[in-house]
């Protein structure tokens, strides 16, 4: 999926804060970017301006959509896959109720009769068990969340992302607790992923933005920086 922002500005009035200032921006089909900066720069809001999912002006189309219109907006959040930072998973539940979770808004009454049931609807198994094996995790997939470790807990969240075969991957502070070695895998996982998947990889991490073919850096709200490097300056 394709993105184009225009003159795209956040305000959080109560705050007294403009997270976003008249941000515009190209991103093709099938790039895989990494958004880059400080804390505080604009990158969550950003991301979430793309679901429509913060009061924005200016423009923003995901895939020719429009994410601010109500006709539009769920065809744009059906398409995308999200992993918010810290993985976002409910610990009390098993590693595969919680990756089956992202492919809820598919889900037929069927589907939902099945889970109440506490299994997995067929048509989402052998999916959902290729991934797991693909991210090293099928032997974890019966184990409560909270008995996993950061690495495989980030896996578990990556494949909640991936289960319903979005076109666009939106991931905030992916490597965000982790170790090192945990990290890398993290970053690994997400540039192995095909061309007809779009990725846009929010860190304020240089070394992870480096893995990326293309950079774009924020700063209080405005592209400071688009290219292939970029060097520690972005944060003087």
């Amino acid at each position: 999926m394709d993105i184009h922002t225009s003159d795209l500005t956040v305000d959080f009035a109560h705050r007294r804060l403009r997270a976003v200032d008249g941000l515009s921006l190209r991103i093709a089909a099938g790039e895989h970017v990494a958004l880059l900066g400080p804390s505080g720069a604009g990158k969550s809001t950003l991301l979430r301006a793309l679901l429509g999912a913060v009061c924005a002006t200016g423009s923003v189309r995901v895939g020719g959509m429009d994410p601010y219109s109500a006709a539009q907006r769920r065809a744009v959040r059906r398409a995308t896959g999200v992993i918010r930072q810290g993985g976002d998973l409910v610990p009390g539940l098993t590693a595969r109720t919680n990756a089956f979770m992202g492919s809820s808004p598919e889900w037929t009454v069927r589907d939902w009769l099945t889970v109440l049931c506490g299994r997995v609807p067929s048509r989402y198994a052998v999916r959902l068990g290729t991934l797991a094996e693909r991210h090293g995790v099928a032997e974890s997939l019966s184990a409560p969340v909270r008995e996993l470790s950061g690495g495989q807990r980030q896996r578990v969240a990556l494949i909640r992302a991936l289960l319903p075969g979005p076109r666009l991957i939106l991931a905030d502070e992916p490597t965000s607790g982790l170790d090192p070695v945990n990290a890398a895998a993290a970053v690994d996982a997400l540039c192995a992923l095909p061309g007809s998947v779009t990725v846009i990889v929010a860190t304020h991490d240089l070394a992870v933005a480096g893995r990326f073919p293309r950079i774009l850096a924020l700063r209080d709200g405005r592209l400071a920086h688009d290219g292939a490097t970029i060097g520690a300056e972005i944060y003087t």
